[in-house]
């Protein structure tokens, strides 16, 4: 299954998520994310969180709906789509998008970007999709789809990410290394509608820019 977490980051254009939703099973909105189900129209199985940062009428509406409402309280140990993630995993889902997963508060950005290597560890794929680039994390093989032009950025997570090799990017690397904090992997280019990363040892974070294709 397929499980789509609408988080509460910077979104504009929201014809993305109608676009997207119903390429998935099981639509999970984290707290304020409920705003942008609510504007699409999405009636969502799960809500989840605190609720510190919806609106209430939205809430109530979603009440009236019948959507699986989980409340916890404002001082946990977790944050409210790190929550929703778990419970992604808990349904079985393989395949786990965050939607709306980054936005102004770049400690919440990174939180969820790190989300990632848990769904990662669960035997899970995950990414990012926001208004401006895609997110993924990969430790093995990513296969990327996009178009020729499209900006790619790999960037070492956790520690040196090493025998790393692609193929469709301009700048091409052959079982080479990038050292954890070196931006030497920023703004690679797309040659083709489709590009490969491989990495034999580590983790890197892979950023594609302008374009969300899944």
């Amino acid at each position: 299954m397929k499980a789509l977490i609408i988080a509460h980051g910077s979104i504009e254009n929201i014809n993305i998520l109608k676009n997207l939703y119903s390429l998935y099973d099981i639509i999970i909105c984290a707290d304020g994310g409920a705003e942008y189900a609510y504007k699409c129209g999405i009636i969502p199985d799960y809500l989840i969180g605190d609720f510190d940062s919806i609106d209430s009428n939205i809430l109530n509406y979603y009440y009236t709906k019948r959507v699986k409402i989980d409340k916890y309280p404002k001082n946990k140990d977790y944050t409210d789509t790190e929550l929703c993630v778990y419970k992604a995993i808990n349904e079985g889902c393989k395949e786990i998008c965050i939607f709306a997963g980054i936005g102004s508060r770049i400690d919440h950005s990174l939180g969820n970007i790190g989300l990632l290597h848990i769904i990662k560890s669960s035997g899970a794929e995950g990414y990012i999709i926001s208004e401006n680039e895609s997110i993924y994390l990969c430790s093995n093989v990513l296969n990327l789809k996009g178009k020729k032009g499209d900006i790619v950025s790999i960037i070492p997570f956790g520690g040196d990410a090493n025998n790393i090799t692609t193929e469709g990017l301009l700048y091409s690397l052959n079982n080479s290394n990038i050292k954890l904090g070196c931006p030497i992997g920023i703004s690679n280019v797309m040659t083709d509608e489709e590009c490969k990363i491989k990495i034999v040892s580590g983790e890197a974070i892979v950023i594609k820019q302008n374009s969300f294709c899944l």
